[in-house]
């Protein structure tokens, strides 16, 4: 067993991809959903190969950053998942709420998501694992992801590059056995979590270049796997938003020095990084009412 020195917490690279990404959720998932982007999508989304406004590849650059985040944070396990948790509690309960008032939110659910069964689901973070489980909070298994990250982040302080290894091949017997279900569809995109743990490892000197480069293109597997395999994934063009993201976090993290600092000194880019989950979660939740005052929901 070995124990890896921590360092860190996170980067002015790390930052700056976090508050983008925050933008870019709210552009995909608000703006994205209720008005025309065929322009954009024509000249900027085909060309680049990131499909849904941006949004998915959002995520993933948070789920990276979350990986790596997670293995220099000093504070306690259960600080850290109560933290972590805390939007997605939020969102669902108030998302619940607004349901019931009859607002519009992004999934304009009927009644049988806001069911007590269906709120103690999504609150408990399973909704997302279970195929045709009501989701009041559709982007909750950001959080769920980035939770299991935490907790094994704490095993790869511990044990190093095996535990990444033994996640990837944890995922892909998921993604093989069960391609159609739910529970794949969102596991298949921990790897980038995975992404960041190995980053980590790295930059502190604690695994050689070769191993991490080759277990950071093994996490590439279940993505291409299930793409070859699902019909409707197939569509989104998921493998290629990963590997677009896979190369930017780490290029972010290595190569990040006084530009990147200077970039992200500002306190609403550190704001927006620092809030990006709550964007995740709430966009759906708060935007849409927000949004429908207007007439702006479509």
């Amino acid at each position: 067993m070995t124990t890896v020195q921590r360092t860190e917490t996170t980067t002015s690279g790390v930052v700056l991809l976090q508050a983008v990404a925050s933008v870019l959720v709210v552009y995909s998932y608000l703006i994205g959903q209720n008005f025309d982007l065929g322009f954009i999508r024509t000249v900027l989304n085909r060309p680049l190969g990131l499909g849904e406004d941006f949004g998915p590849f959002a995520l993933l650059l948070l789920l990276a950053a979350s990986g790596y985040t997670a293995m220099s944070d000093r504070s306690s396990i259960k600080s850290r998942l109560v933290r972590t948790y805390l939007p997605a509690a939020v969102a669902v309960a108030l998302a619940a709420i607004v349901v019931t008032l009859g607002a519009p939110i992004w999934n304009l659910p009927a009644d049988s998501h806001t069911s007590p069964l269906a709120v103690v689901g999504n609150l408990a973070l399973v909704s997302p694992l279970i195929t045709g489980a009501p989701l009041l909070v559709p982007l909750a298994w950001v959080v769920l992801l980035q939770l299991i990250g935490i907790g094994a982040a704490a095993l790869t302080n511990r044990f190093g590059v095996l535990v990444p290894i033994g996640q990837l091949v944890a995922v892909t017997v998921v993604v093989l056995l069960a391609p159609e279900s739910r529970a794949a569809q969102v596991l298949v995109f921990y790897p980038l979590v995975v992404l960041g743990h190995l980053v980590a490892l790295h930059r502190r000197g604690a695994v050689a270049t070769w191993v991490a480069t080759v277990v950071g293109v093994l996490g590439a597997v279940p993505v291409v796997v299930l793409n070859g395999v699902n019909e409707e994934f197939a569509k989104w063009w998921y493998p290629l938003a990963s590997l677009i993201a896979a190369l930017l976090f780490t290029v972010s993290v290595v190569f990040s020095g006084e530009s990147a600092d200077r970039l992200a000194a500002p306190a609403p880019v550190r704001w927006l990084a620092v809030h990006a989950i709550w964007f995740v979660v709430l966009v759906g939740v708060v935007g849409y009412p927000v949004l429908a005052l207007f007439g702006g929901v479509g």
